[in-house]
């Protein structure tokens, strides 16, 4: 996968995460995980890679 199909799949988890709001993980974890790998199945790759990529990317504690 290069960069720019990584940005993307950041992109649609950023639009998901914004309309989940202040939800709690515990709470929200059914739908992120639906929500994950109907990202994964647009751009060809898993849910659970879709969750790597956007942890690998996620802002440090301090770089905020």
């Amino acid at each position: 996968m290069n960069k720019s199909q990584k940005e993307l799949v950041l992109m649609d988890c950023k639009i998901i995460l914004k309309k989940l709001g202040d939800i709690p993980f515990d709470l929200s974890y059914e739908i992120l995980q639906k929500d994950f790998w109907n990202i994964g199945n647009k751009y060809g790759i898993t849910g659970p890679e879709v969750f790597m990529i956007l942890m690998d990317n996620f802002p440090k504690k301090g770089e905020i």
